[in-house]
């Protein structure tokens, strides 16, 4: 086996297994995963290959190696490597990662939002055991109607009354797998919480901060008598964490272009043929356009399952198109060109990617405003 299939082995068991770690977490005990200790003795014996007069055998230690390295960007994992140009580092998905968890204080971490798209993205059957896989599937059993009805409504309810809860059982009464679905996509908030102003989801408040769904919640600074609380005895429910991040909010980017939509009389779809693609529009003079919104922070994720998938799938339309977030590509002016670039590559001629922004200004220029 060559080094960097070492490595990409190495870096998929070390952040499934802080992935795993997180979600072991018991009070009063210290749970080791044999992912993460595995990954790790394949990166260190990497390290220590091409790293030898930096290599330090006290960063062994699974409790070292989270502090001193998964605590901070990838790229400076590799400081000191030397004669590692065959393994093209920088062009490698895990090497532009920031750090992979987060302090929590008190010798606790959290694991951040790209360790988290990582798996999704990359390896995505670890990631098929949570709460969102469970939700999915079920909807995906659901004829087109329901199918919209209920995830539109999970993506904009993601806290709920238990009457509201119960309302939305008896709609779905004679509807078997319906239920099951609503019954895997929540849970009852327990502990005394806010909403967070950012996402409407649940701020847990933790020894250093809050702690929302992603790390952009919880890196954001609230003020605390601002926030509407949640008593944890009050008889509210919450998306479960997978839904609310994988289902809900990337839902979130969707219903905001087909609002946009709406509201310029241009007609659109919803996830058709069961989400072949998120959107398809079609423009007052027939032009049909197909929207995959991509709620992706990092463009080498997009990149890398543009590459796996093959491209946009398939459809009759005339233009398809990846839309990011404006904030995305503000941050990452490269973001557009790094995914354009790639499906120019792979022969995708009528396939983009594009910002909100643009994408709006298209429908308001085509549609007719209200």
């Amino acid at each position: 086996m060559d080094d960097l299939t070492k490595l990409k082995i190495a870096m998929g068991l070390i952040i499934t297994g802080l992935y795993e770690k997180e979600g072991q977490k018991i009070e009063g005990e210290y749970f080791y995963s044999k992912r993460l200790i595995h990954g790790i003795n394949i990166f260190q014996s990497l390290n220590y290959k091409y790293n030898p007069k930096g290599f330090d055998f006290n960063k062994m230690h699974e409790q070292s190696f989270i502090t001193k390295y998964a605590m901070h960007p990838v790229s400076e994992w590799f400081e000191g490597w030397e004669k590692a140009e065959k393994l093209e580092l920088e062009k490698q998905v895990f090497y532009c990662m920031d750090a992979l968890v987060g302090d929590s204080g008190f010798n606790t971490f959290h694991v951040n939002d790209n360790c988290e798209d990582y798996i999704e993205y990359i390896e995505k059957d670890i990631i098929a055991g949570i709460e969102q896989k469970a939700v999915y599937d079920c909807l995906k059993s659901l004829n087109q109607s329901e199918y919209v009805h209920l995830r539109k409504y999970l993506i904009e309810h993601p806290i709920i009354k238990f009457s509201d809860l119960r309302m939305l059982k008896l709609m779905y009464s004679q509807n078997s797998i319906a239920l099951q679905a609503i019954e895997n996509a929540y849970e009852e908030i327990r502990d005394n919480c806010y909403i967070c102003p950012k996402c409407g989801w649940t701020l847990q408040k933790e020894k250093i901060g809050m702690r929302c769904q992603s790390r952009s919640c919880s890196e954001t600074k609230y003020i605390e008598r601002e926030l509407e609380k949640i008593l944890g005895d009050s008889g509210m429910f919450r998306l479960k964490r997978g839904v609310m991040k994988y289902i809900a909010v990337p839902g979130k980017l969707e219903l905001e272009i087909h609002n946009y939509c709406d509201k310029h009389k241009v007609k659109n779809v919803l996830w058709p043929d069961m989400d072949k693609y998120d959107i398809e529009i079609t423009f007052p003079n027939g032009d049909v356009m197909a929207i995959d919104a991509k709620a992706i922070k990092e463009p080498y994720f997009l990149r890398e399952k543009v590459e796996k998938d093959g491209g946009f799938p398939d459809g009759n339309y005339k233009k398809g198109l990846y839309v990011i977030p404006d904030e995305f590509a503000n941050e990452r002016t490269d973001y557009l060109e790094i995914i354009n670039r790639k499906l120019e590559e792979i022969g995708k001629k009528n396939i983009y990617c594009i910002r909100l922004y643009d994408l709006k200004k298209e429908i308001r220029e085509r549609g007719e405003r209200k």
